[in-house]
């Protein structure tokens, strides 16, 4: 069987888009971004794991997670 490059980018799309995410990187219901010790840090959405970035306050997290996602 051959298929064609534009083929094989629709079946890969198709299977990423019906991954099972669940239990995946789902941020808790208090939301992503969670005090930790003195410093303020943000739940990657993707993996569940802290970012390696720590900010001074909870205003400053929440700005470096709004650029992120207007980066995107």
């Amino acid at each position: 069987m051959r298929i064609t490059e534009r083929q094989l980018r629709a079946l890969i799309r198709e299977a990423i888009i019906m991954e099972d995410k669940s239990g995946k990187g789902k941020c808790p219901d208090t939301g992503c971004i969670k005090k930790s010790g003195d410093k303020w840090r943000i739940i990657s959405n993707k993996t569940g794991k802290m970012w390696p970035q720590k900010y001074k306050t909870k205003k400053s997290a929440e700005a470096a997670l709004d650029a992120y996602h207007a980066s995107r």
